[in-house]
Order: C-alpha cells, then structure tokens, then sequence
C-alpha cells in the first residue's frame, strides 16, 4: 500500500491513521454524486489515508451508490455484494443515495450507511485534522466522474443546494435527500471570490435543483446570482439543474439575467412535451410556456447553451405524447432521451398501462433516428444507465 497525497499538499498524521481504503464506485454520471464522493475522498487523502487497490489489505471500503433508477440500484447492489464478506472484519461503508433511500430491498447489516446530506458523520468515525466540512471538491476526480452534457472534467463546480421542493412521481433522489437543504448564501460567494483569485472564470453551480435554492434559509436563486455576478464582470456561470417551473414562475428576473450573457449553460430537465404525461408526473409547468421563455431569452442573443432531458415510455404514453416530446428535440442544443423505467415504491410504477416492450422498442428507434439526423452529435437516446464493470478499484492521483 501506499500513501496518497493531493498535489502540493503536506499532511503529518499518526501512524494509526495510514490505513487502507478501498474504493467501490458504480457511480460516476452523476455531478452532484460525484462532487460529494470527490469530497469524501479529499477528506481521506487530506487526512493522510492511502487508497489501496489490495481489497484484502484494507481496513475500510467505501461503496459508492446510485438509485435514480433500477438498474443503478442493482449496479450499487452489485457492488455491495461484492464488499459484503468482508464486513465482519472491516468497515463497508455505504454511500450516495442508495444509503438514504427508504427502501425494504437493501440489508443495512453490518453496514455504516452515509447518505448525500451526512458525510459530518466521516468526522466521528475517523480521527482527522482537517474536518469534511472545511474539504473543496471544486475539481473532480476524473477516475470517479464521466462528464455530462455540455459538461467537462475540467469545469470548476460548486455545490449550491442538496434536495428539492418538488415532487415528481418517479423519483427516487427526493426519496432518498428529501426537501432542499442549501448552502448559506456567505459560503457560495466565499467559494466564488476564491475561484476568482485562483483565475476561475467559469463556474458550475450544482445542485438536485438550483431553483429550489435558498427555500429554507430565507433566500432565493435569483437573489443568489445578482450576488453572485456582483463579485466580478468577467466570468460566467453553468447551472445544473434548474426545473423548469422555477424559469416560467421567475421570467422577467431570470431572462434579465440570461440577457446579460453570463448565464453560458443551464440544464433545463424538461421531460416530456405532453401536458398530460406532465401532470402524470407530477411536475408543475406548463411546457409551451416554457418553450416561449427559452425563445425569449436566445431572441435578447444570449450566448447560453440549453440542455435537456425527455423520458420516453412513460407510463400510459401515446403515440401522440411521444410525438409531442419529440418537437422539443429542436428547442435545445443537447437533448437526452431516456427510456422511462418504473422505480419500484414510487407513485408512477403504480400507473397503468405501462407502454409494451414492442412499442418502446419502436418509439426508442424512431427517437434515435431523429435525434441523428437533427442534433449533429448534440444528442443521445439511452435505453438504460448500464454501469462498466468491474466497479473498481479506482486509481486516485499520485497512487504508487
């Protein structure tokens, strides 16, 4: 085993501490995940542990998860399995979303479960100098994360908020992280002005969603921008993810702050371009308004790139419906389209009918036609959030 250190970083810690950690991450499209996971690896490598790759020879593993769909779940489940007979003689630690989802389907036995909205709880487990909560994690990993759309390893992320106001009928990450919890407004702008010192001209603000920000400590999204874009005039932001409602509900402030041209990206999760499926969904916007504010705002010429999922074979989705999602391919600049997948314990698995294999087979190929044919590389359709095996080990900077 050896020891890891970040790049420039001197660490003095009790011979005690240098124990092994091994890595199990089936879990790497995610920002959010892999921010909170690149964090607690910091904490672990700033506190002077080795990350060991010789599963026998360490005393903890730490066990990544997933659960925004089934088969992410199973990926998690897989990967659990796989540390499960050693628990009796290390520690298994479970983290991510998994950890926190209320589910009978996971064992808890024998495991020390951290969800996304706990990781304080690594402070009165391992004996450490610098405490999570002081830990950056502006750059991530590049073994613990594959970029996203309009997205990139290099980009400088900043968590804003963890959790939501809203209540989609199949999600499982509301499930798991329950209602917003965001940073202080005082922490965002101290970690913007010490990007700014460092040249940062760039900034990613990440969060479940960006326009839930600030609900429960008496701010709001818009509010946090201005103060955001007062600090400097010369650098720009990425928002990922903002719901769409927040953009119909706040128009006239937020078109003004796209207008000014520092708004470069925003991951818009439109989801279906049916009304009815939207409101199936449980997802509170009315999606021709919101179409009319996107082209509102690219009329001011603002320089923003618009992203966006769209779940096809939604539950009771017709012809019509799934046409309906289609158009929206050409509002965007980069579209996803994935393949709708009941999560067990959710109200959307309880609607019926479900769209036939025959018939998701064929609206997924004619998806991916046009999606081809119009994005020009812009634009994927996913059958499933299949994982590569094996889940790890993961080399992690300066391993010997």
């Amino acid at each position: 085993m050896t020891t890891n250190h970040l790049p420039g970083t001197a660490v003095s810690v009790p011979p005690s501490r240098h124990h092994g950690i091994y890595i199990l991450d089936p879990s790497k499209r995610c920002e959010p995940n892999a921010y909170l996971f690149t964090k607690t690896i910091n904490f672990f490598l700033l506190n002077g542990y080795r990350i060991t790759n010789d599963i026998h020879a360490c005393s903890t593993i730490l066990v990544n998860s997933c659960c925004v769909s089934e088969d992410k779940i199973a990926s998690s489940m897989g990967a659990l399995d796989l540390a499960r007979p050693y628990a009796g003689q290390k520690q298994v630690i479970l983290l991510g979303c998994l950890a926190t989802l209320p589910t009978p389907r996971l064992n808890r036995e024998q495991l020390i479960c951290i969800g996304p909205k706990e990781l304080d709880k690594l402070d009165a487990l391992f004996p450490h100098m610098t405490a999570i909560s002081d830990i950056s994690a502006h750059q991530l990993h590049h073994e613990l994360y594959e970029p996203g759309q309009g997205l990139d390893r290099g980009d400088y992320f900043i968590l804003i908020a963890q959790g939501c106001n809203n209540s989609c009928s199949y999600c499982n990450i509301k499930r798991s992280k329950g209602g917003v919890a965001s940073e202080p407004v005082t922490a965002v702008l101290y970690r913007v002005r010490q990007g700014l010192d460092l040249g940062v001209r760039e900034f990613t603000l990440i969060a479940d969603d960006c326009g839930s920000y600030g609900h429960d400590i008496g701010s709001d999204f818009v509010s946090l921008l201005q103060q955001i874009f007062a600090l400097a005039p010369d650098f720009t932001v990425k928002l990922l993810y903002l719901y769409p409602e927040y953009l119909q509900r706040r128009f006239e402030e937020m078109a003004q702050l796209f207008g000014s041209g520092r708004i470069s990206y925003v991951h818009l999760p439109v989801q279906s371009g049916s009304q009815r499926l939207l409101g199936l969904m449980n997802r509170s916007y009315a999606i021709e308004k919101v179409i009319e504010n996107i082209r509102i705002i690219r009329s001011t010429g603002a320089r923003t790139t618009f992203c966006t999922h769209i779940l096809v074979n939604f539950p009771t989705e017709t012809m019509a419906d799934f046409f309906a999602s289609l158009e929206l391919v050409d509002e965007f600049d980069d579209v996803i389209m994935l393949h709708y997948s009941d999560n067990q314990e959710t109200a959307a698995a309880m609607v019926y009918p479900k769209v036939t294999p025959q018939e998701a087979e064929e609206r997924l190929a004619i998806a991916a036609q046009y999606v081809n044919r119009h994005k020009n590389g812009h634009g994927f359709v996913i059958k499933n959030f299949d994982c590569t095996l094996p889940y790890g080990p993961q080399a992690l900077p300066n391993e010997g």
